[in-house]
């Protein structure tokens, strides 16, 4: 069975582009924050969780939105 989506609407699908950029630059300071190991451990833990989280928001829009 097929099933049948509604069209995406550009503006919608520009608007979650752009989210998805800025998520992206997040996921990569907090990479970054990871890398260097500063703050201690509960901050590595904090910011490993936020990494997580920002990185399967990025996937829900990808797949929502159609977007590489």
């Amino acid at each position: 069975m097929v099933s049948s989506r509604r069209p995406i609407d550009p503006i919608a699908q520009a608007q979650a582009r752009v989210l998805v950029t800025e998520l992206e630059r997040v996921a990569d300071s907090l990479v970054a924050a990871l890398d260097t190991g500063v703050g201690g451990e509960k901050a590595l833990r904090t910011a490993r969780r936020e990494l997580y989280e920002t990185r399967e928001h990025v996937r829900r829009l990808q797949h929502a939105y159609e977007l590489p």
